[in-house]
């Protein structure tokens, strides 16, 4: 008699592990350990705030409605010169159309400053052709109760081409009015009648004037309130909360004006730790952001707090004196340098010239979600805002330094299709110091990807055709530790998500 014999294996254990973290802010931990299954340690040129990879921001050339009836027909706006240096807006009351206009101005290499009307026919760009030899300060400024844009600068003296000299130029929507006397103005605002100004040749000291034309400025006419602290230079004056505040160095000092003999509260609120980028500070609602070394901050006219994310340290160690931020439309914008210590070169990482910024950090300042571009070089942005349709706009280094991008959520920049990026921590699923198998992968992916496994024993890559529904994909990898990437290029419609592994130990 023969009897069945039943041989005894070693059982596998079988685990499905979901990615469901895709909405999550990246971390950037040193010891890639300490992730969590699925989380983000890289991600670029991915929007991913609903748990989903989509198509990226990214900028196209700038165009507008030619009327504010017809917003959907736009065209593109046509720009002179080889170079545009810096960008602004200015909104004016035309009294004979009983209207309000809305205006693009940009500054060139050429020396021009030019603008357009961004809801009206554009035959030609405009122009005013200044002095200057070198891009000029420039703020915002009242005169003559209209909104108006205040230039001042090193400019060439007329008849004498190797002689300079300091010029100031004011622009309203009808009249350019000009000034050699005035100084060079980095940053001013009107507070209860006075004209208060931050000039270039006197950085710890802030002046102020009881009439806020600045045409009229002489020493005569003009007082002083001197900083001379370990706070620093002043860099930008802020009219906010009904106090001013100037944001110095390395510090922020508040500034109230009590009684009618011109006495003023002077108030230190804080002194910072590192050097306050000052072209990073943006206003919205009644919140102030700006960068601070590489943290970016949040300051609500009383305190500060640090925006603690993990992502920031990508700024570390790196050389962020051209940043720039602006808010808008929900979001503060951070064009800055970023290390993402890796072998890659996107976009702008790959001009021959350099770059001074290489990305563009988005945080919601509601969610507090950050997605990242990565690849370009801005130089300039601006919130072009009106009643009727508002946009983001940027000027650039290096490669499109010729032109002004409005911002796009196609992943492309100005047409070149840039590589979208998401990786894991590194995981050995809870299973640690035994060998594992990733038995397969579940998926949906609506455009093209690649998926990566990375482990001690070497890597592996799928190709992921785009469909409509959840494929299923046979890995087969072996490992202890494991990396995922997922890789795509914004060349088609990107939506990836239901990314679920198999892996089985033992």
């Amino acid at each position: 008699m023969f009897y069945k014999r039943t041989l005894s294996g070693k059982k596998s254990d079988e685990k499905e592990f979901e990615f469901d973290m895709f909405g999550d802010n990246q971390n950037m931990e040193d010891d890639q350990t300490v992730l969590r299954v699925g989380e983000p340690r890289k991600v670029y040129n991915f929007i991913s705030a609903d748990g989903t990879l989509k198509n990226g921001y990214g900028f196209k050339n700038i165009a507008m409605p030619t009327s504010e009836t017809d917003l959907d027909n736009e065209t593109d706006i046509s720009l002179r010169g080889n170079e545009v240096k810096n960008i602004w807006k200015l909104k004016w009351y035309d009294a004979g159309a009983d209207q309000n206009k809305y205006y693009l101005f940009y500054f060139n290499d050429e020396g021009n400053v030019c603008f357009d009307n961004i809801f009206g026919l554009r035959v030609m760009t405009g122009y005013k052709k200044t002095d200057f030899v070198n891009t000029p300060y420039a703020c915002y400024y009242r005169k003559n109760l209209q909104d108006a844009i205040m230039l001042s600068g090193e400019a060439k003296i007329q008849g004498d081409e190797n002689e300079t000299g300091k010029k100031l130029m004011i622009i309203t929507g009808e009249h350019t009015f000009t000034s050699d006397t005035a100084p060079k103005i980095i940053s001013c605002c009107s507070h209860y009648g006075k004209l208060f100004a931050i000039t270039a040749n006197a950085r710890g000291t802030l002046v102020y004037k009881e009439n806020s034309d600045v045409l009229e400025w002489t020493d005569e006419k003009t007082q002083n309130l001197d900083f001379s602290d370990s706070r620093g230079d002043l860099n930008k004056i802020i009219s906010f909360n009904d106090y001013l505040y100037l944001f110095r160095d390395f510090g922020i000092t508040r500034i109230s004006e009590y009684g009618k003999d011109g006495l003023f509260e002077i108030c230190h609120i804080y002194q910072s730790d590192s050097y306050i980028h000052p072209n990073t500070i943006a206003e919205t609602g009644d919140n102030v952001y700006f960068m601070e070394g590489n943290k970016l901050k949040v300051f609500n006219g009383s305190s500060i707090k640090t925006v603690d994310l993990e992502v920031f340290r990508l700024l570390q160690g790196c050389d962020n004196r051209f940043a720039y931020g602006e808010c808008f439309d929900g979001k503060y914008y951070l064009a800055c340098r970023g290390n993402f210590d890796d072998d890659r070169s996107i976009g702008c990482e790959n001009f021959e010239s350099g770059f001074k910024n290489n990305i563009l950090l988005v945080l919601d300042i509601l969610s507090q979600h950050i997605d990242i571009i990565r690849g370009v070089d801005i130089n300039k942005l601006l919130a072009l805002t009106n009643k009727f349709k508002s946009k983001l706009v940027a000027c650039f280094y290096g490669q499109h330094k010729g032109q002004i991008g409005e911002l796009t959520f196609d992943g492309k920049v100005f047409g070149e299709e840039e590589n979208a990026f998401w990786e894991s921590g590194k995981t050995d699923f809870g299973y640690s110091g035994k060998l594992k198998r990733i038995k397969s992968f579940l998926i949906k992916s609506e455009g093209d990807c690649k998926v990566t496994f990375i482990s001690e024993r070497g890597e592996k890559s799928f190709a992921v055709k785009g469909r409509k529904d959840v494929q299923k994909i046979r890995a087969n990898v072996l490992g202890n530790q494991f990396v995922v990437k997922i890789e795509t290029k914004n060349n088609q419609k990107v939506y990836i998500s239901n990314f679920v592994l198999k892996v089985s130990c033992g």
